[in-house]
């Protein structure tokens, strides 16, 4: 009986490192993201792209243009009022339940009932005419979804890149605008389950288009402390660190040196921006915003605290814009920035830098912030840090003066930022007192919207640019490249430029 259990005991272990085998084989992937993928059925998406649940009809290249996705062409007619979208043929959601038009439909509809709302990804705040312009009407057409407008879109393909054309069963959301339990996507995995705040759970969808992906079973865990992270990744404890600020930039370069990782660093749309309080003083005085964005040496945090994982800031759109971001930029300048604190008068109170806790673990805003203070300072406006986990709370109360913090496009377009952020009935610029009014302003980006010749829409892009450099309600401190980090042992690995990490792609040992 002794022998008889023996050999049990090692047919045991042999069964479990044959199951441990297999799992390094490609059967299972454990990956980490700084903040949660999943934000739960009242979510415009409920998942974030990144997670490959859910397809768009278009996405976009790694120079932000738009490429077919589920639609695999379109074309447009009467001076871009009307936008027609050929979709992809054998389509089917992870139900097994056929893509449509009329699908397609449903989900532009429901879009349409519930914006604004907001989202833990891209909010839909700005109301859908950031994504459709002035939409008439959305319908089905011999297998085609047609966009007819009230006003011509010079780039609707563009405006409709990734979150703002994602599709989902109708299933999905049949009891209401909110999901229920589960999406129901057409991408390469499916939502199995999901802990808030702790981690999400992805199985191969059997009826994805493209086949079945590397993985049976992605994890990808909530890890927001950026030295836990690298220690898990270090103790093996996951294979890798996805989505926005995975690896602070102080992190690379020692993450890089291991030969047991490979890190991917490309450039992204992500952008860091100081957003000021221009409804009260001292920032209502345009010297003293100019003031601020003289006395910040941009060349230097870029180099020193993003370790040169960033790009000093200068025109107001990223250049993975293309020729759409205009060039210039202010100089350092801490002697001029003095003159014009002392023309308008030294604030009688310390300004607030607010930062997010919850970024302090994505981004070195922490010592950002502080190199801020010291450099306003110099400039003689006194400062102080806040951080907090509430700063949508703190802005709309008024208790700030300057914000930092990374904007991102959900899309192609830059009408997004204009629009969502700085257009006078924008609710971002509203609530949270941005008081920026200028009918200038919101004319050129209704302009840019609208216009289909492409040179002229440039400079129009140009002027917007211009313009903002000049009245300063926001601007540029960073352009970020976005650092993710696998070990050697997964392949496969792809970013673009809105910082999506392509699970569907990963495969083990390639």
């Amino acid at each position: 009986m002794r022998g008889r259990s023996v050999i049990m005991v090692l047919a045991l272990l042999a069964a479990m490192a044959g199951c441990g085998q297999a799992q390094q084989d490609g059967k299972r992937l454990t990956l980490a993201a700084p903040r949660d993928l999943v934000a739960g059925p009242e979510d415009p998406y409920f998942v974030h792209e990144t997670l490959r649940v859910w397809e768009p009809l278009v996405t976009v290249d790694d120079e932000l243009r738009p490429v077919p996705a589920l639609a695999t062409s379109w074309d447009s007619a009467d001076e871009g009022r009307r936008w027609t979208f050929t979709l992809r043929q054998g389509v089917r959601f992870s139900d097994g339940t056929p893509l449509t038009a009329e699908s397609v439909v449903a989900n532009v509809e429901r879009f349409l009932r519930i914006a604004p709302r907001q989202s833990a990804f891209f909010s839909l705040d700005a109301g859908m005419e950031a994504a459709y312009g002035r939409l008439g009407r959305v319908r089905a057409e011999g297998g085609k979804v047609v966009f007819e407008l009230k006003e011509g879109v010079a780039d609707l393909p563009g405006r409709l890149a990734g979150f703002f054309s994602m599709v989902q069963s109708p299933k999905a959301f049949a009891g209401g605008d909110s999901f229920g339990d589960r999406p129901i996507g057409t991408g390469p995995y499916t939502l199995a389950s999901w802990t808030k705040g702790q981690q999400a759970v992805l199985t191969a969808n059997p009826h994805h288009h493209g086949g079945a992906p590397a993985y049976d079973t992605i994890v990808v865990k909530v890890i927001p402390d950026a030295n836990a992270r690298v220690a898990a990744l270090r103790a093996g404890e996951v294979d890798g660190l996805i989505d926005k600020g995975a690896l602070l930039p102080a992190q690379v370069a020692a993450v890089a040196a291991d030969g047991r990782f490979r890190v991917v660093r490309s450039p992204s749309v992500l952008t860091h921006y100081l957003t000021f309080n221009a409804s009260r003083p001292p920032f209502s005085d345009p010297r003293l915003r100019e003031a601020a964005d003289l006395a910040i040496d941009r060349r230097a945090i870029a180099a020193t605290l993003f370790a040169g994982t960033a790009r000093p800031g200068a025109g107001f759109l990223s250049p993975v814009f293309g020729d759409l971001a205009a060039p210039g930029g202010t100089p350092y300048d801490p002697g001029r920035a003095r003159a014009l604190v002392s023309a308008a008068k030294t604030p009688e109170r310390p300004v607030t830098i607010l930062i997010s806790a919850a970024e302090t673990g994505q981004f070195p805003y922490a010592d950002v912030a502080e190199v801020l203070r010291a450099a306003f300072e110099q400039a003689r406006l006194p400062a102080r840090v806040s951080v907090t986990e509430a700063t949508k709370s703190a802005m709309e109360a008024g208790d700030y003066d300057v914000f930092l913090s990374a904007y991102s496009v959900p899309n192609a377009d830059a009408d997004y930022l204009f629009r969502r952020f700085l257009r006078s009935d924008a609710s971002w610029n509203v609530d949270r007192r941005l008081g920026y009014r200028s009918p200038e302003f919101d004319a050129l980006v209704d302009r840019a919207a609208a216009e289909t010749d492409q040179g002229e829409r440039r400079e129009l892009h140009h002027r917007i640019q211009r313009l903002l450099a000049a009245d300063r309600p926001m601007i540029p401190l960073a352009y970020q490249d976005n650092p993710i980090v696998t070990t050697t042992e997964v392949g496969g690995v792809t970013q673009n430029v809105a910082y999506v990490t392509d699970l569907g792609e990963l495969a083990p040992g390639t």
